[in-house]
């Protein structure tokens, strides 16, 4: 049992490492909010995931059309494969989240839940007032 938790904590630190050194945006948002674009080359319309970025610096060094086409088929190869490990990233956080709850006491998960939601509260409060002064500061240019 021991050794098979390792295994499992092994597992979540890779991916952990995985999504913590990539250079481009979340593939989950990505693949939630992924859109057509049209792009213009050689006279074909060629379908491009919206999401499509060059990794920080690559526009200072002079990439050609060519070689961002192929950085892009390179990131889009692997989006697949970081997603996947995404989602199991995401639930093995889940099932640690109830292992470590299902050790609270009734008393203490009713605690732990008034406390979240107070939590929730002031940081949709912070949210809301921070949007205020975004949008008061527009006003005034």
């Amino acid at each position: 049992m021991r050794k098979q938790f390792f295994g499992v904590v092994a597992c979540a630190l890779v991916a952990l490492g995985v999504v913590c050194v990539s250079t481009r945006p979340s593939v989950v948002a990505q693949e939630s909010g992924k859109a057509a674009k049209v792009e213009k080359g050689e006279g074909a319309k060629k379908a491009a995931k919206s999401g499509d970025r060059l990794p920080a610096n690559y526009t200072k060094i002079g990439i050609s059309e060519e070689q961002r086409k192929k950085i892009y088929e390179i990131q889009n190869s692997y989006d697949v494969q970081i997603a996947a490990l995404q989602r199991q990233l995401a639930d093995l956080r889940a099932k640690e989240t109830a292992e470590v709850e299902a050790v609270l006491t009734p008393e203490q998960k009713k605690a732990l839940q008034a406390a979240n939601d107070e939590s929730k509260k002031k940081a949709a409060e912070k949210k809301k007032a921070s949007e205020k002064e975004k949008g008061s500061d527009k006003g005034e240019k």
